[in-house]
């Protein structure tokens, strides 16, 4: 129980930081509304996921050998409510720091890692470790352990290199992570465009290197006129128990009055039958847009809507469509105070939550923060073992107050 609630409290903390769980690059509060109008990449859920986002950038050193070293420490205690249909409190304390270098022990070449240590878990992980390599000036190679991620969604997973799919809006779900490889990854430029193709080997659930246990992947970026196009594809290994068919799929990006447009979709067939089985489908469209007003501070809001088709799990084909929506200001009227609100819809059977929270930083790197999730008509909100769900047309409500000290070193 002691766990569960500290998850909980942790879970409920993650939330209030608008519109995502983490500012991108542990920055300054004030680019929490930009999270949301980052490429999907960048719209990770956490610290190691940020850092992961990071590997899979080449940065090549210009000047002299250098190694330097980066971290964030992160400590919180809270006290969750459950205030609705009963009542129940939880207590809880999370404390996490993160410790990375960079090397560049050549103008091409680089090195970057990263461990993690948390408690109440007395966990200590590898976040990332990798090496950039430039050949010729026109070849990139990645060679490492990291959690790479394809796609370009606010909300919703458009990760294709995700081992499986997930349907749940994954910027809401702090349980959430990219899959973890060892990965090798070669980029080319293509005029304004880049090819690049990719071989994963998940170690950890199969530990014998050789071809069957390595898939692969493959992605072709271009630019025409104004919209950034995206076709891809990936395999699974033979010997991989979460194993799919073949995916195939087409991006496209866009922005439209000032909005951004995004379009995703994928299926799932065996090779040369991609009109004959479809056994899986995704599609997943998006609008987003971001304000920055001098004395008023930055606005911003992202908007999705995803069909799912699902025959490969036997029983029959099934269908679903869901909406979600997230919104933030961040720095209200120039103040410490910083609302956001985020939103779930099941359009099959009307079910959600919808979740405000509002956070305000007295002190430097101090957060007092404030959160209210409602769930309801039967919508379920779980963070790893804890589950809160709502009866049908009913409505279930929790109360959470939560400090946090944050700071980078």
């Amino acid at each position: 129980m002691k766990i569960r609630c500290l998850l909980l409290a942790s879970a409920l903390l993650i939330l209030l930081c608008p519109p995502v769980c983490f500012p991108q690059d542990y920055e300054d509060y004030e680019s929490s509304v930009d999270d949301i109008f980052n490429d999907v990449g960048d719209s990770e859920l956490s610290e190691e996921q940020v850092e992961d986002k990071q590997s899979m950038e080449p940065s090549f050193s210009t000047g002299s050998p250098v190694i330097s070293f980066y971290g964030h420490f992160n400590a919180a205690a809270g006290l969750v409510e459950k205030i609705r249909p009963d009542t129940n409190t939880n207590m809880g304390m999370t404390f996490n720091n993160t410790l990375g270098f960079t090397a560049h022990p050549a103008p091409e070449f680089t090195i970057q890692g990263a461990v993690r240590t948390e408690f109440p878990d007395f966990d200590i992980s590898l976040s990332h470790l990798y090496f950039d390599y430039i050949l010729a000036e026109k070849v990139y190679i990645s060679v490492g352990a990291t959690a790479k991620s394809w796609g370009n969604s606010r909300i919703f997973d458009t990760n294709i290199l995700d081992d499986e799919d997930y349907s749940e809006p994954k910027i809401f779900d702090l349980s959430f992570t990219p899959t973890r490889r060892f990965d090798t990854s070669i980029t080319i430029p293509i005029g304004y465009g880049q090819i690049e193709a990719l071989a994963m080997y998940k170690g950890s659930d199969i530990p014998e290197v050789s071809k069957e246990n390595i898939a692969y992947a493959a992605e072709v970026e271009y630019p025409i006129g104004p919209f950034a196009v995206s076709l891809f594809a990936r395999t699974w290994a033979k010997r991989d128990t979460q194993r799919m068919q073949p995916a195939f799929g087409l991006s496209v990006t866009t922005d439209l009055l000032g909005n951004h447009i995004t379009l995703w979709g994928k299926v799932h067939a065996p090779r040369g039958k991609v009109q004959e089985d479809i056994s899986y489908a995704k599609f997943v469209g998006g609008i987003s847009r971001l304000w920055d007003l001098d004395d008023i501070g930055k606005m911003g809001f992202a908007a999705e809507y995803q069909f799912i088709y699902d025959s490969h799990t036997g029983g029959g084909s099934t269908t679903s469509s869901e909406l979600a929506f997230t919104a933030a200001w961040s720095h209200m009227f120039r103040s410490d105070v910083s609302p956001s609100v985020q939103w779930y819809l099941n359009i099959d059977n009307m079910s959600g939550y919808v979740i405000p929270s509002i956070s305000y930083t007295p002190f430097k790197y101090l957060t007092v923060t404030l959160v209210a999730p409602v769930l309801y008509n039967g919508g379920s909100y779980s963070y790893d073992s804890v589950t809160y769900t709502s009866s049908a047309n009913s409505v279930t409500a929790l109360l959470g107050l939560i400090f946090t000290l944050s700071v980078d070193y």
